[in-house]
């Protein structure tokens, strides 16, 4: 009875750890200054050429069933250039849960003064849901009782409709998004998608270029997310560039996890980028850290804005 009880507690704080992440596409990126797109659809286009993105995270490494992501996205502005269209595709899996989805996005673009830009969108996409419930460790008694309980999986497609805006140029970006107005819970039997705000994550992004030196920069930036259902959080971040070609960078965010960020522009087309998150709160002393690798590649050689590495 005590090693049930101990199983069932285990399971349980695993569960309320997860839940937030189970209701829909985990916006928790600590890159996402390399690929805006991810977090606001309305950066479409805004390198002025293909792009490309893959990136793969994982979270609380050494910590088993914890969460991790693989994302791939694409954007590009069309030949008119007021019109970008991108792509993205994601998988992630914590615990018995795992998580497939992708979007389609539309966005319009209006040239203003100073090179500046501002940005509408509206994507569209779904997720496949599965809850191998049949993995999960054997819980309860020499009769198997409770073990019935977890005796079948759980597979489930849920839609997704957001919305972006953005404006940015040569020196600065800001935007705000709503990823997806639909609320996914997944512990109701047979999956339950529903129009709900109070439950929709709601991002704000921005970020500044600074000019300190020769060759040197500084880009401070910072990101929200606020969801009135499953709590907020900020960060904090401040990168310097040198020659365009090496970032380093550090954050903080107020999960508690302070972060280290390391990018290598390889080519004016190539770049790969590193960051280590490392929790300070209850669960340090339960995992490795969370680790971010990601590739960027533009089919383009020269990217038209003063300051390419910027975006």
């Amino acid at each position: 009875m005590r090693k049930l009880t101990i199983n069932l507690t285990l399971l349980v704080l695993m569960l309320l750890t997860v839940a937030p992440l189970m209701a829909q596409k985990d916006m928790v990126m600590s890159q996402y200054m390399h690929n805006r797109y991810a977090l606001n659809t309305a950066f479409a286009g805004n390198r002025e050429v293909l792009s490309l993105y893959g990136g793969y995270r994982k979270k609380w490494a050494g910590f088993e069933g914890a969460p991790g992501t693989m994302l791939f996205s694409m954007h590009s502005a069309l030949k008119n250039e007021n019109v970008a269209l991108g792509f993205e595709v994601y998988n992630q899996q914590y615990g018995v849960n795992k998580e497939t989805g992708f979007t389609f996005s539309y966005t319009y673009r209006i040239k203003m003064a100073n090179h500046q830009k501002l940005a509408f969108s509206i994507n569209g996409g779904g997720g496949f849901y599965n809850a191998n419930w049949t993995d999960v460790a054997t819980l309860g008694d020499a009769s198997g009782q409770l073990d019935n309980m977890f005796a079948s999986n759980e597979s489930n497609f849920a839609p997704m409709i957001g919305f972006g805006a953005a404006w940015y140029s040569n020196r600065f970006f800001a935007g705000f998004s709503i990823p997806n107005f639909f609320y996914y819970d997944p512990y109701i039997e047979g999956g339950s998608n529903s129009f709900a705000l109070d439950k929709a994550d709601y991002l704000a992004t921005a970020g500044y270029l600074f000019e300190i030196a020769d060759r040197w920069h500084l880009q401070p930036s910072f990101m929200a997310r606020v969801n009135p259902e499953f709590g907020s959080s900020l960060d904090l971040n401040a990168s310097v560039i040198y020659d365009n070609m090496i970032w380093v960078g550090a954050a903080y965010r107020t999960t508690k996890d302070i972060v280290a960020m390391l990018a290598y522009q390889v080519t004016p087309q190539l770049r790969f980028s590193y960051s280590l998150d490392y929790t300070t709160g209850e669960i340090s002393s339960f995992n490795n850290g969370t680790h971010e690798i990601a590739i960027q590649y533009d089919f383009g050689y020269k990217v038209k804005t003063p300051n390419p590495k910027f975006f």
